[in-house]
């Protein structure tokens, strides 16, 4: 009798009384977890202080336990540090915030062995242990400060949340929610764009979505992370325009507001007829102070937003030629509207923070404005032109920014051509910022193992430090674990502790995703990588001076000499290691024969490799339902797409 009660007194998690969700949570998933890995019944008390009398995990804030002073300076809000002391199931479990404890009973669960290898329950994997056995002692800061997702691609309001809750229990702080309401996102899936084969939803409109954004913001605030919203469409919003998509606006345009909108070519309109698209005449002042108007409105009536986000166009080459706009640079009227807008927002005591967009034209820094108040904003870098098959680590040395020519828009490829403005705008801004980068966008869907991509996204987070950055936020499909979720990983991981190494981290990955034969799976991701980098599907010009033929064969004999190790896996007992085994048999399934037609577009038969590719495409889109938590069907037919309809446009040039 005793001794149960001394047991039933150490399967105790207390933790401190704050009255905030986040740490009430985080109480709540480490009594759930530990009790199934232990297989043990814990018990949850709410007290009021810390009592070192009392056996078993304690959870609460750093400060709870320790005394201020024994706290390293002020912190930042959105900076993140864990500290673990347990020993044989007693001790803290504590951070410095109500997110970094949540953080923090992750970590506590990383150690005792538990994985999250992608979003979803069958990416849990979770040993049997007993956490009594363990002596685990952590005291962490996160490297960056900025550890985000954005949304993008085609989503359900399910992958969403999936994502988000995935997202804490791998380290990530913040999640960023494009446009208003993220309708475009939410009607690529609910309509099934890119998917004939799938009925659309007839009751899909924008206060769906709407209500899609509120779950996602309340799995948000329950986790405590940071919240960014909107980005593009202030632009439009102001003159009663809806800026929810990149598609054209089909209804009449009051005369009444055309003279606001930029001047290009000698006229005032919608540029390419999208809204989102069009730049605004920034040298008016009343088209600024429309803009202003409606942010201002925005931020006071959505004060649950962290980060608000600030963009112009998402166009190019459209910046207004009127004669008061030809006086001053982009960046120039840019920062005079940042300006206006602090002014604004600190008039209504607002102090909500804004990142400004550094993009397309506002690439170049301003000539003549500086931002008066550099605390109400971040800075976002995003070289959207950059090439992925290198990284950061590659620059040797940053050339000079070119000389900036109104509508004549020439982005540079290169990593280092980007950076020149960067280091541009960081001699005029040094306050906080972060990278904003594509990485998951377009350029992983070209490498099918995914280890290349996950290899440059390990550089560039390791060199954000040294280009004067504090975090990453990608900008990105959701659903990017298809074969693997390796580089998810290796962002989450290395944004929060980046002395880690990439091989630590993918064998770790692969090993707690595959189960047996996780190593053998690492092997062929990565050859699978190296094969089609050389290949590259970026520039087909550059296949010319390879050998492709032996390079395709080489695929395809890679992919059929791993087929049984696949089989020999399907169907493994652990639910988690059966899943990823499921999935790359459906990657190699799609391979295999997008392989072929590849192949026969490099050999210029063009009409053979169209065919092939409208077969592989129907199997995509026959096998969504089997794999859409961790696929992006949409973005990937878009993709190739565009590689097939590239090549068979370059073969009519020819003729």
């Amino acid at each position: 009798m005793l001794r149960e009660l001394i047991q039933q007194h150490e399967n105790c998690v207390y933790v401190i009384k704050h009255d905030n969700q986040t740490i009430q949570y985080a109480a709540e998933e480490l009594v759930r977890y530990v009790g199934v890995i232990s297989n043990c019944s814990m018990i949850l008390k709410i007290v009021e202080k810390y009592d070192k009398r009392e056996n078993g995990l304690w959870i609460g804030l750093t400060n709870d336990f320790l005394a201020a002073s024994c706290i390293a300076g002020e912190q930042n809000p959105y900076d993140d540090e864990m500290m673990i002391e347990v020993s044989h199931g007693k001790g803290m479990i504590t951070g410095v915030n109500p997110r970094s404890v949540l953080l923090s009973v992750y970590r506590f669960l990383f150690e005792l062995g538990c994985r999250w290898v992608r979003p979803g329950v069958d990416g849990e994997y979770l040993p049997h242990t007993d956490f009594r056995s363990y002596a685990i002692n952590v005291k962490e800061r996160a490297s960056y400060r900025y550890r985000g997702i954005c949304m993008e691609g085609a989503v359900s309001v399910e992958h969403v949340t999936e994502m988000i809750d995935w997202m804490a229990k791998v380290g990530f702080n913040s999640y960023f929610i494009q446009f208003r309401e993220g309708y475009h996102f939410f009607e690529r899936w609910y309509s099934h764009l890119n998917n004939p084969l799938k009925v659309c939803s007839d009751d899909f409109n924008v206060e769906l979505a709407r209500t899609y954004v509120a779950e996602a913001k309340h799995e948000l605030q329950k986790r405590g992370m940071i919240y960014q919203a909107v980005g593009h469409g202030w632009t439009c919003a102001p003159f009663g325009i809806q800026g929810m998509s990149w598609e054209k606006w089909e209804e009449e345009i009051d005369p009444g507001i055309t003279p606001y909108f930029a001047q290009v070519n000698g006229k005032r309109e919608l540029w390419e007829g999208i809204p989102i698209n069009t730049e605004l005449c920034y040298s008016n002042p009343e088209a600024r102070r429309k803009m202003i108007t409606e942010i201002e409105l925005y931020a006071s009536l959505h004060p649950e937003v962290d980060l608000l986000h600030l963009w112009l166009s998402d166009g190019s080459n459209n910046q207004c030629e009127c004669e008061r706009c030809l006086l001053e640079t982009p960046s120039d009227l840019y920062v005079k509207l940042l300006n206006e807008l602090d002014q604004a927002l600190t008039n209504r005591g607002l102090e909500t923070r804004i990142v400004f967009l550094i993009y397309h034209e506002l690439m170049w820094p301003p000539e003549n404005e500086r931002i008066v108040n550099p605390n109400r904003f971040v800075m976002q870098f995003a070289p959207i032109t950059r090439t992925y098959r290198q990284s950061f680590a590659a620059i040797d040395h940053v050339p000079d920014v070119p000389l900036f020519i109104r509508n004549k828009l020439d982005l540079p490829q290169s990593v280092e051509g980007n950076v020149s403005y960067l280091k541009a705008w960081r001699n005029q801004f040094q306050g906080d910022s972060f990278d904003f980068d594509y990485h998951f966008m377009w350029a992983h869907q070209k490498d099918p193992g995914y280890l290349q991509i996950s290899k440059v996204l390990y550089e560039d987070i390791l060199h954000l430090q040294p280009l004067g950055l504090n975090g990453f936020v990608s900008c990105q499909v959701q659903r990017s674990f298809f074969p693997n979720g390796l580089p998810m990983s290796v962002m989450a991981r290395t944004l929060w502790n980046k002395e880690l190494s990439f091989n630590e981290i993918a064998e770790d990955y692969f090993a707690s995703a595959y189960g047996r034969d996780g190593m053998a799976c690492l092997n062929y991701a990565m050859k699978l990588s190296e094969l089609y980098f050389e290949l590259n599907l970026d520039q087909a010009s550059d296949r010319k001076v390879i050998n492709s033929e032996v390079l395709f064969s080489s695929v395809n004999s890679l992919i059929h000499q791993f087929e049984s190790v696949i089989e020999n896996n399907r169907k493994q007992d652990n639910h988690c290691h059966a899943s990823s085994w499921k999935y790359m048999k459906l990657h190699t399934d799609i391979w295999k024969e997008l392989t072929h037609g590849l192949e026969l577009l490099d050999k210029e038969e063009v009409v053979q490799a169209q065919l092939v590719w409208e077969d592989v495409k129907k199997r995509a889109w026959q096998m969504e339902e089997s794999c859409h938590h961790v696929f992006d069907v949409y973005n990937f037919v878009g993709v190739f797409d565009q590689v097939f309809s590239a090549r068979r446009l370059e073969g009519r040039m020819g003729e």
